[in-house]
């Protein structure tokens, strides 16, 4: 045996010996137990359109001008997040009802028809979970359930069949869920789902600030915020006083939600005359 082929086998033997030798916790996606998280393998659960609500435009109204505008804030989501891949990105409001939901779904499908990203949507609204019901599911276990330890990520994923989407339901609301948001269990799950794909969007919808203690904890998680404000009833002061909470985060933006009719109806000709020009003449040629 030559001294290369004697060098390479001792590096071998050297390399397989820290292997293993290398404790639980320090094995990426180890969580406090020691215990690898499982790999995020979703089922096999399809989204039925016809069940969707109308409000998510992203699946059931396509070429509608209020689905453009979440193509629009797609394009800024990303042009904002490239730098790093700042991938986990949290919807939340000042109080209930301002839309953080449904924007966090049609931004979510809004990606996950974008070519290059896969999309994991999470439904982190432990008290109030309504992800699932927009997208029509029956869902019977979730987040909340993977946090007590009564079953593993695998069990829960679903593949919605909407482009690249997968949804993380909330499951049944628990009796402590701010416990379960700032466990350590939560944290490293979060940590995982970031490092395991490079290529991932991983969108939270999670419980209004003024309301719980949860979207405060949640985002020191998160790469980024997205801010919800509903144009005919969200309150100044409550706006700055959600946003001086999250004081110090990272508020990537506000989302002006539900415009007066008048103001949309104007946008509205205006984009259906442009889309109705623009398929013509693709059908010309």
């Amino acid at each position: 045996m030559s001294r290369i082929e004697k060098a390479l086998e001792k590096a071998l033997e050297i390399r397989e010996s820290i292997k293993e030798n290398i404790l639980p916790e320090q094995k990426p996606g180890a969580v406090e137990s020691g215990k690898p998280l499982p790999v995020f393998e979703p089922g096999n659960a399809i989204v039925d359109p016809a069940k969707v609500d109308r409000s998510i435009v992203s699946i059931n109204a396509t070429f509608s001008y209020n689905s453009e505008q979440y193509r629009k804030l797609r394009s800024k989501v990303m042009s904002a997040t490239k730098d790093d891949f700042r991938n986990i990105i949290m919807t939340t409001s000042s109080n209930a009802g301002e839309g953080k939901t449904v924007t966090a779904i049609n931004l979510a499908v809004s990606l996950a028809q974008e070519i290059d990203h896969t999309v994991l949507l999470v439904d982190a609204d432990l008290r109030v979970p309504t992800v699932h019901k927009y997208l029509g599911l029956d869902v019977k276990r979730g987040l909340s359930e993977y946090l007590k330890g009564e079953v593993e990520i695998s069990d829960i994923l679903i593949k919605t069949g909407i482009g690249k989407l997968v949804l993380l339901p909330a499951g049944n609301p628990p009796e402590n869920p701010a416990e379960l948001i700032s466990s350590a269990r939560m944290e490293a799950l979060v940590h995982d789902m970031k490092n395991r794909y490079k290529d991932r969007y991983i969108i939270f919808d999670s419980s209004p600030v003024l309301v719980t203690a949860d979207a405060i904890t949640l985002c020191k998680y998160m790469d980024a915020v997205l801010f919800v404000v509903r144009a005919d009833c969200t309150l100044q002061q409550d706006v700055t006083k959600a946003l001086a909470l999250l004081d110090g985060k990272a508020v990537l933006g506000v989302v002006f939600n539900n415009i007066p009719k008048y103001l949309s109806k104007k946008l509205d000709s205006y984009y259906y005359n442009y889309h109705s020009a623009y398929h013509k003449k693709s059908v010309q040629r």
